[in-house]
């Protein structure tokens, strides 16, 4: 993950969550670690700025008064 702190927004993507992994069972608990992170990017308030596409992610932190893809 990649955040940008003059914009607000992180950027991920998940082709490289599981690399390096030698077991499934290490593979999962590096899945399950990811998504612990994107679950708290939520917790955070934060959304995705769009649809994920090609393995790219863009989460934002909206303002007010901003409009997010998919929500009113």
């Amino acid at each position: 993950m990649e955040e940008c702190p003059d914009c607000g927004s992180v950027t991920f993507r998940g082709q490289w969550a599981i690399d390096g992994a030698r077991t499934l069972p290490e593979a999962a608990l590096m899945l399950r670690e990811y998504a612990n992170e994107l679950e708290d990017l939520a917790a955070e308030g934060f959304v995705l700025s769009e649809a994920i596409e090609h393995d790219y992610g863009c989460a934002v932190f909206p303002g007010a008064d901003e409009e997010i893809e998919g929500e009113p």
